[in-house]
């Protein structure tokens, strides 16, 4: 899964927001094959 370090990295390669997460949101892009996910991570993280 791909993670981003800020929204505005995410937006820029083309995903958009798809809901908000406790530590960032959860985005997506359309593909030829379907909706790829993605996970822009601001403060935390899963070592927490």
């Amino acid at each position: 899964m791909v993670i981003f370090g800020s929204l505005n990295e995410a937006l820029h390669a083309g995903y958009q927001v798809e809901d908000r997460t406790e530590y960032g949101y959860l985005v997506r892009t359309r593909t030829n094959a379907g909706w790829a996910r993605a996970m822009v991570v601001l403060r935390g993280g899963t070592e927490q």
